[in-house]
């Protein structure tokens, strides 16, 4: 299998990488959503209607009356339970009076607040109005009625103190009275007037410390508290708080972008990385180029594309198997969904098992596929259409690439797209290729869409899988390989190549070299010279059959049946010549379209 080193797999130290690239390609979700978000809370204060707040600071003061005389002016005032009274409806009741206003108590106390700061004797009253006035009015009513209701209710528990107190200043008087009285009447030194003095004391000490206790509640004054900063009129409204509803709308909107991205990317099966390919399908990925490419054609050897393909062509000639003597490796590239990507592929690897000196051939199954754009072959005569129709054979048909004469292209030409291609004839073309080649690629559209990439897949060395970064589908990949699976294809893995443009400009066309007669291969020895890089020769290979060797390709009789090759390959072919030949396109009776003379697909 494939060296793990080609493909560029996310380690865990990468992870934050991956979530930046995600946020990357979402950007324009989250921007979207917090500019929403911020129209919103923009939006919100617009509706609002403005409300202004006034505060009241009031400080509370024991009350003496609570439990006489000068011992309640240590007592501290429990101003949370102060702070409830405040917003009670008894409050709420006076102030609407000070307020002359027609608003219910209970929606008066709805808008009022109270705060009590830490450690002090202070209550901070604030009410909220529609208009400065109002708050500034209700605020100071509220603090007034609550001095008010103290007042009043200190003053209450003092007079009832006071009251009951002379109630009982006037029973004692009254039994002193009545004392007295017993005493005036009753002998000296008898025990009834010892009696009655000794009670006529006892009262009037009763009396006595009774006076002491209505004396100070008498003089004593009844101070609630004070309001130490009264109201101001506001200058700004306190509500809607624009700033706080504009950032409350931007993060709820960047948060429901976040969401709404991750969504997204969850159900975007698209195919970004290298290890979305092994995770999502358990394809191994054979290798990961850069995900973007300037520069769409045979690139040069020194670009970074075409050192990567280097590399995987070194992986590809160990652990694709050695064919048998006198056979090329058979090598089929298919797409993982609509594009160019493995023409693209395709091309620059067919170039770096070139640039080793080896012979290799390039053809193409797909009618619209971009090689010829690619490698800059014209688009002649000489094509797999015209090799199918048994008007020219293969060897003469393929082209040579411009500035590496080691790879020779046999582009579509006029092939037709609803019409299936004869897996037959393509194998005898496979057959006649992979026997004078030293490598053979084939580029083959979709498994689901181009029947014959299924067919061949179970007829060649090994397969592989090319999807487009951005483009394809894990679902398509999946579905590629189940029709390869079906036919117990050597899938041998993927390749990631670059998001390529959807319609790749054709390159200026160049004038076609003269085709060269195949010739016998020289046996290898000391005097044996290297071949040129730049050789348009095909070099045939040795063949078993010395009376094979070096023989050119006969071109058939279109009136005599064409009589097929011997199976010198590991091509299985079925069928006979008449039965895989197509008409070409200058024939009567079926018309323009390649319609089978005789015979099924038996590939």
């Amino acid at each position: 299998m494939p060296s793990p080193h080609l493909a560029e797999r996310d380690s865990d130290g990468l992870v934050l990488m991956a979530y930046l690239g995600w946020l990357r390609r979402r950007w324009w979700i989250l921007l979207l959503a917090a500019a929403l978000g911020t129209a919103g809370g923009l939006g919100v204060s617009q509706v609002q209607q403005s409300r202004y707040t006034s505060t009241t600071s009031l400080l509370v003061r024991p009350v003496g009356g609570a439990s006489g005389g000068g011992e309640s002016q240590s007592v501290k005032v429990n101003l949370d339970t102060e702070a409830q009274v405040v917003r009670s409806l008894v409050v709420g009741e006076r102030a609407r009076g000070l307020m002359k206003s027609d608003v219910p108590a209970d929606e008066l106390v709805r808008a009022a607040a109270v705060n009590v700061p830490p450690n002090s004797q202070v209550l901070q009253v604030a009410f909220e109005g529609d208009s400065p006035e109002q708050a500034q009015a209700g605020s100071h009513a509220f603090a007034q009625a609550y001095l008010d209701l103290r007042r009043a209710t200190a003053q209450g528990t003092l007079d009832n103190q006071v009251k009951s107190l002379q109630q009982q200043i006037d029973e004692v008087t009254k039994q002193l009275g009545s004392v007295s009285g017993k005493i005036a009447a009753a002998p000296s030194n008898s025990v009834a007037r010892k009696r009655a003095e000794a009670e006529q004391d006892v009262l009037t000490n009763q009396l006595t410390s009774l006076n002491n206790r209505l004396s100070p509640l008498r003089s004593e004054g009844i101070n609630p508290g004070e309001i130490i900063s009264d109201a101001r009129l506001p200058t700004s409204p306190s509500s809607p708080n624009r700033t706080l509803n504009l950032a409350s709308g931007m993060g709820a909107g960047l948060l429901l972008g976040i969401v709404l991205a991750l969504v997204l990317d969850r159900l975007d099966t698209r195919v970004r990385r290298g290890r979305d390919i092994s995770d999502r399908t358990g394809l191994p990925l054979l290798l990961e180029l850069p995900p973007r490419t300037s520069a769409v054609g045979v690139l040069p050897a020194t670009h970074k594309i075409s050192r990567e393909l280097g590399r995987l062509r070194n992986v590809l000639l160990s652990a694709v198997p050695q064919p048998r003597e006198g056979r090329g490796r058979l090598l089929l590239l298919c797409d993982g969904s609509a594009g160019s990507a493995a023409g693209f592929v395709a091309a620059n690897l067919a170039a770096a098992f070139a640039r080793t000196g080896q012979q290799v051939a390039l053809l193409t199954t797909k009618p619209d596929s971009a090689l010829t754009a690619i490698t800059g072959v014209a688009a002649g005569r000489n094509n797999l259409a015209a090799v199918l129709r048994r008007d020219v054979p293969a060897l003469t048909a393929l082209t040579p690439v411009p500035g590496l004469g080691q790879l020779r292209v046999l582009v579509p030409g006029d092939l037709q797209a609803d019409v299936e291609l004869p897996v037959a004839a393509l194998l005898e073309i496979l057959s006649e290729l992979s026997a004078r080649f030293d490598h053979v690629l084939i580029e083959t559209g979709q498994p689901t869409v181009a029947v014959e990439a299924q067919a061949l897949g179970r007829h060649v060395d090994a397969v592989i899988v090319v999807a487009e970064s951005g483009r394809t589908r894990s679902g398509e990949i999946s579905a590629t390989l189940r029709q390869f699976e079906q036919v117990d294809a050597p899938v041998l893995g993927a390749v990631l190549a670059p998001r390529l443009p959807m319609s790749v400009t054709p390159a200026k066309p160049a004038t076609p070299a003269a085709p060269a007669k195949p010739k016998q291969r020289p046996s290898p020895g000391p005097s044996a010279s290297a071949p040129s890089m730049e050789s348009t020769m095909v070099l045939p290979r040795t063949r078993p059959s010395p009376s094979r060797a070096g023989a050119a390709p006969a071109r058939p009789n279109p009136a005599a049946p064409a009589k097929p090759a011997a199976p010198t390959g590991p091509l299985p072919l079925a069928g006979n010549g008449q039965g895989n030949t197509y008409r070409s396109r200058g024939d009567g009776g079926s018309g323009r379209n390649y319609s089978r003379d005789s015979g099924e697909d038996l590939g």
